[in-house]
């Protein structure tokens, strides 16, 4: 039900008005469904909690809370890298496919109940300075009895010294699926375009060097930093400077050291997303998973947001209007960096 749309408030009322015992009662009776009115209702909290539970698939999680303290019997909740899982521990009862659909959709739009106005690209949007989610709000203008429209805006932008946001919702979206779709599209004659995917592929290997021998410099420069300042210590020992300048030097090649500390952790981030991308074993996974999906993507005549959700990550929107579609593939991102070219072989194609 989650899957397709149906929000988990719901779930609890089609379950509570069918009289269908809640977990709790089923362990203390026995019983799945009482005929007459149960005691044992649902709630969102158990609903929530289920659609997120591996034990579904088949796989087994332990470790997933820690006691703060043994002094102090609260715990708390540990993050999900350190869990400990181990997977086809049991018959699944949910297919794989469903489950993944479920935690993706709960990732973009939370797994509180369905809201009035359910935007198609409620989930997917965010700021691109300060990377916060923007908010779709009911606006009107003027205009004493006209109809009020939805818009994008980053609230409370002023408290985070970011900027305004005011972007008419229904063009936006218009404008996006318009996008999406001629990527997609692209990628369905990739037997064609696969010459110039390469390349593009090419220029991602480049990059990569690039990230590799600019975390080199970088290195090179923090190791220049600490021998000055293990020389600059011996010479104010030696009295060969003044405490004064050995602090006001200090302090600047410290201030230094941090931004290149900084710099470098932001490069070897880079360098690690560019390398999961070219993962080979992933690759063959998603690109089965991506052909599926565009398939299925492309026959749709109304858009179904599950399949929007499992092919874009996020869209970023910065002050200028200017627009950045992240997709959960590689493929789809090298084509949305390159459409233009892409566009310029699909005319050629269309001409001969």
């Amino acid at each position: 039900m989650y899957a397709n749309e149906h929000g988990s408030s719901e779930i609890v009322r089609f379950l509570n008005s069918n009289n269908y015992v809640s977990p709790t009662g089923y362990r203390k009776t026995g019983i799945v469904q009482n005929e007459s009115e149960t005691k044992y209702n649902w709630n969102e909290v158990t609903i929530c909690n289920m659609l997120k539970n591996e034990v579904y698939i088949g796989n087994t999680v332990q470790n997933k809370k820690s006691v703060i303290s043994y002094k102090v019997k609260k715990t708390r909740t540990v993050e999900k890298k350190n869990q400990i899982r181990v997977n086809n521990t049991h018959k699944a009862i949910i297919d794989k496919d469903t489950f993944e659909k479920v935690q993706c959709i709960i990732e973009k739009r939370g797994t509180n109940k369905k809201l009035k106005y359910d935007y198609l690209l409620r989930g997917l949007l965010y700021c691109y300075h300060c990377k916060r989610k923007l908010q779709i709000v009911l606006k009107k203008n003027s205009k004493r009895n006209a109809k009020a429209h939805p818009y994008i805006t980053c609230s409370n932008y002023k408290e985070r010294n970011c900027y305004p946001l005011n972007i008419n919702y229904d063009k936006f979206e218009e404008h996006i699926i318009y996008i999406v779709k001629k990527i997609c599209q692209i990628y369905s004659r990739k037997e064609i375009l696969y010459g110039i995917y390469e390349k593009c592929q090419n220029k991602t290997i480049n990059i990569k060097e690039r990230f590799k021998k600019k975390i080199e410099q970088v290195n090179m420069q923090i190791f220049d930093i600490n021998n000055n300042l293990d020389k600059m210590y011996i010479d104010k020992l030696r009295n060969i400077i003044t405490e004064e300048d050995y602090v006001r030097i200090s302090n600047k090649l410290t201030f230094d050291r941090t931004n290149l500390t900084k710099q470098k952790r932001e490069l070897e981030q880079k360098l690690k997303l560019s390398n999961q991308n070219s993962d080979t074993k992933n690759k063959t996974k998603n690109e089965k998973e991506l052909n599926e999906l565009i398939e299925n993507f492309l026959k749709t005549e109304k858009i179904d947001k599950m399949y929007l959700y499992r092919l874009i990550k996020k869209i970023e929107i910065d002050k200028d209007k200017n627009v950045y579609i992240y997709f959960n593939f590689s493929k789809l991102n090298s084509i949305n960096q390159n459409i233009n070219e892409f566009i310029k072989i699909e005319e050629i194609i269309d001409l001969e």
